[in-house]
């Protein structure tokens, strides 16, 4: 996957009116209030407190996240159960998986024959995806693919994860042992684990789970990521693709176009002059409206690494490792804390939501 044609940037979901978003703006406004309300009318230290407390939970914090943002993840974390249950069957050729919901798909593995780059098979690879993509749009709801990188040892496989209605394309054989080893499936089909802050205890090992929240960073035409697959400590990477049908595809598209160009006229009438990344940002919109338009789906892209390890120093070492090389690579990583559990289920084949 490249960043080509349309470089990837932020994600769409982190979209914000004049840089603000809603529940920064929400925050801030009551914010003021209370403590406006406070002062002005000499009411109660508490309504002033409570007022700067909200004002507060407005300011941005690290990772794309504001302190009302982590006070609430703390809290979640806090007050939920942390034992988690997976039931995983296979009947046929398909495989069932049960965790906060209910997913059914096909697992493929890819035929590695050689190099792919050196033999050309790495480009027709990507093509016959791309077309698997744009024909899985032409269904009336939305539609889950999933690919997934998966170490064994000294090597590795891929696997390819689809519904059960999809053919995969040429060079994909049905392995379905392969996608309940990726799943962590043991003999009775029941997976429990542990969900910590910062990583999920499983039968096998301890695993933390990172996710991608940024490409923009990654060089145009180059594979966006290379660099993570050839990390000196081996991490799994899974590539979810959430393919939008193609009614809904144009809707959400020139939705996206106006809303960002009609910021960006406000913006500039009281005064503000239009910075680069609004103009790439309405032109990446702009150029993504006219591919779906043409017939090319319309994908919410989601990426997750996960590293395992059998101790918590050992994984300590591995995720600094893999940080550092996604970071130089030019991908941002978020650490999920508080979250784990979530997209521990998040970034399993079939897309456990």
């Amino acid at each position: 996957m490249t960043s080509e044609p349309v470089a990837l940037g932020p994600a769409d979901a982190d979209t914000a009116w004049m840089g603000v978003r809603r529940h920064q703006a929400l925050l801030a406004l009551l914010g003021v209030v209370l403590v406006g309300d406070g002062v002005m009318n000499r009411g109660p230290l508490v309504e002033v407190l409570l007022g700067a407390i909200v004002l507060g939970g407005a300011v941005p914090a690290t990772e794309g996240r504001t302190v009302g943002e982590y006070g609430a993840v703390v809290l979640r974390f806090l007050t939920r159960r942390h034992w988690r249950e997976s039931t995983i069957r296979e009947f046929g050729l398909d495989v069932m998986l049960w965790s906060k919901g209910e997913v059914t798909f096909r697992g493929y593995r890819l035929r590695h024959l050689g190099r792919l780059d050196l033999s050309g098979r790495d480009v027709a690879l990507t093509e016959s995806l791309a077309a698997l993509v744009d024909a899985a749009s032409a269904a009336r709801g939305p539609r889950h693919l999933s690919q997934h990188v998966h170490h064994r040892g000294n090597g590795g496989a891929t696997l390819l994860a689809l519904p059960a209605d999809l053919s995969p394309p040429d060079g994909w054989v049905l392995d379905n042992e392969l996608a309940l080893e990726v799943l962590g499936a043991v003999a009775d089909g029941n997976v429990r684990y542990l969900e910590r802050f910062s990583y999920v205890r499983t039968p096998a090992s301890l695993a933390r789970v990172y996710r991608v929240r940024d490409f923009s960073a990654v060089p145009h035409s180059r594979p966006l990521l290379e660099q993570l697959l050839r990390a000196p400590s081996s991490a799994d990477v899974s590539l979810h693709l959430d393919v939008v049908s193609g009614n809904t595809a144009s809707r959400q598209a020139a939705r996206a176009v106006h809303r960002v160009d009609s910021d960006d006229v406000s913006a500039r009438a009281v005064g503000f002059r239009r910075s680069a990344r609004s103009a790439r940002s309405i032109e990446r919109l702009s150029e993504r409206e006219i591919l779906v338009a043409q017939g090319r789906a319309l994908i919410r892209v989601t990426v997750f690494v996960v590293v395992r390890a059998e101790s918590l120093e050992a994984l300590h070492d591995h995720s600094v490792a893999i940080w550092r090389h996604a970071h130089d690579a030019g991908l941002r990583l978020e650490r999920g804390r508080g979250v784990q559990a979530r997209w521990f289920h998040a970034q399993l084949p079939g897309g456990v939501n």
